[in-house]
């Protein structure tokens, strides 16, 4: 029999199908593809992209992470003009776009880096973070990356994304709405609660360090989603400090290593949920990995509830570290 499950932060329904729970061997994945031509994230072809904002470099002085801006950005800061009309309110695609190269080798994957690249990709997304919130404009920074032609990565090589926006998008402001709500009702954060359940209960768990926590959601979305979460409440992923960032890196390195390891380089995303900027609420930032190994069809498309083969149980067994 199925269930209906509901997320206790914002409401959210899911669907966990427990009678036709799929296991890794299900999944068919036909998304590698390789693109032709030339790279132009790729040592050397420096020229074919916008100027650099942000490099980490070895000893040898050759760069191992580049950002710079989205060439082909879907907000930029020239956009200036609003055009409402009578029924429709329309506003300028304001904002910033941002590519952060995660390294100089084309066929390398995040599960493959050590331990240091993934701790300089953090400090790259913090380090852009900090400098772009100095816009007035910006309301939203949204750090993601897509992996995977189906994950919606247009390209192979590895990278990671920043968007920044002049709003707050809808599923941020109902995280932070229904955190609200919940703390007004119990006095508590509904993920501090989340983690303390989890470790109690045990069976949703992947790994945990001293500072953060890996599980598979109750109500996931995805079939074999985890979350990662800081144990202490911590409203903004900026806030981050040293060994904060260390943390992060050897439960996030070797989680996607193990996606990688047991469905052969699926395509999946990573997104991070962060405090609005200059937001006065109370939140609790967490990183999402969101494998897309189903299709969204009919029903999630009208309805917005997901249906999802692989029970979260199931799959923090199978994605223990």
């Amino acid at each position: 029999m199925s269930e209906i499950r509901y997320d206790i932060v914002t409401g959210k329904a899911t669907i966990i199908s427990t009678e036709r729970g799929k296991r890794p061997h299900d999944f068919k994945i036909t998304d590698v593809e390789r693109a032709g031509g030339v790279c132009p994230f790729c040592p050397g072809n420096e020229h074919m992209t916008p100027p650099t904002l942000i490099e980490f470099k070895d000893e040898k002085g050759m760069w191992t992470l580049r950002g710079f801006n989205n060439k082909f950005a879907a907000f930029s800061k020239d956009a200036k003009t609003n055009n409402d009309i009578d029924l429709y309110k329309n506003k300028a695609g304001y904002g910033v776009a941002e590519i952060i190269v995660e390294t100089p080798n084309h066929d390398k994957t995040l599960g493959q880096l050590d331990l240091k690249d993934v701790e300089n990709i953090i400090k790259a997304l913090i380090e852009r973070y900090d400098d772009i919130v100095k816009d007035e404009n910006i309301k939203y920074v949204q750090m993601f990356k897509n992996f995977g032609l189906h994950g919606g990565a247009s390209l192979e090589h590895g990278h990671w994304q920043i968007i920044a926006v002049p709003f707050v998008p809808e599923i941020i402001e109902k995280e932070i709405e229904g955190t609200e709500d919940y703390k007004n009702k119990t006095g508590t954060c509904p993920y501090c609660d989340m983690i303390r359940d989890e470790k109690k209960v045990n069976t949703r768990v992947v790994a945990e360090n001293d500072r953060f926590i890996v599980i598979c959601p109750y109500a996931s979305q995805f079939p074999y989603e985890t979350w990662i979460l800081p144990k202490n409440h911590m409203r903004s992923f900026n806030s981050l400090d040293e060994n904060d960032v260390k943390s992060i890196a050897t439960l996030l390195q070797p989680l996607i290593k193990k996606y990688e390891d047991i469905f052969n380089y699926p395509p999946y995303n990573v997104v991070v949920h962060t405090l609005p900027v200059g937001e006065s609420r109370d939140y609790h930032w967490h990183i999402e990995i969101l494998p897309r190994l189903t299709t969204a069809a009919g029903f999630e498309l009208a309805t917005g509830a997901y249906i999802n083969p692989t029970p979260p149980e199931e799959a923090a067994s199978i994605l223990r570290l």
